[in-house]
């Protein structure tokens, strides 16, 4: 149960990550705003199983998306909504009961694009002002890393005062793992290149 879990996120993740390379570039519509807001909603809840998504573009001039959807947890379907602006997104809301939480790798399978909606979520209170300018700890200060290739993202981490602490491989991806004071960062590198960085739990850097 637990491999086809994974199997459809790593599904998911190669379809993120192909939308994020160079030459994939293309306009912002209905479909790129239900993927986004869908990744975030498994990634921030642990839902796997969303439905009926449909999105309404708000014509005020800019990239402006409403989504809505279902998600399917213990036979009941639960709303959530989510909100979209300038390709970014800025809301994502869910209150219904959640699945089990996924592992580190799981969340990596997803891809670098839930990877860098979290980090824009993350890091929306500084853009705007109304929050201290010291950088986010953790893998939502490390989003710019996304795509970069594996030896000048390591170079970055440490020079950030990261400390790899071990690393592992399965199957295309390979797996490492970064200390620095309180938090814990996973980095998933496939075809030489960082794909995700998410945090990992405090044991994976003992």
């Amino acid at each position: 149960m637990m491999n086809h879990r994974l199997g459809n996120l790593l599904a998911a993740g190669l379809i993120s990550i192909g939308l994020t390379l160079p030459g994939a570039a293309h306009a912002y519509d209905n479909k790129d705003a239900i993927r986004d807001c869908e990744n975030r909603i498994r990634t921030e809840y642990g839902i796997s199983d969303l439905r009926d998504a449909r999105a309404e573009q708000i014509m005020d001039g800019d990239k402006h998306f409403k989504v809505q959807g279902l998600a399917k947890v213990d036979n009941k379907k639960h709303p959530w909504t989510c909100e979209i602006k300038a390709r970014h997104l800025v809301a994502a809301e869910y209150s219904g009961p959640k699945t089990k939480s996924m592992s580190t790798t799981e969340k990596l399978a997803i891809g670098a694009a839930a990877a860098v909606a979290i980090g824009i979520a993350a890091n929306a209170t500084n853009k705007d002002g109304s929050a201290g300018t010291s950088p986010k700890a953790g893998a939502a200060g490390l989003q710019d890393l996304v795509g970069a290739r594996a030896s000048s993202g390591e170079t970055q981490l440490m020079e950030r005062g990261y400390v790899n602490v071990g690393g592992s491989k399965q199957g295309a991806s390979s797996y490492t793992t970064w200390h620095k004071g309180s938090a814990c960062v996973m980095v998933r590198t496939e075809q030489g290149r960082y794909q995700s960085l998410v945090d990992a739990p405090g044991a994976d850097c003992q």
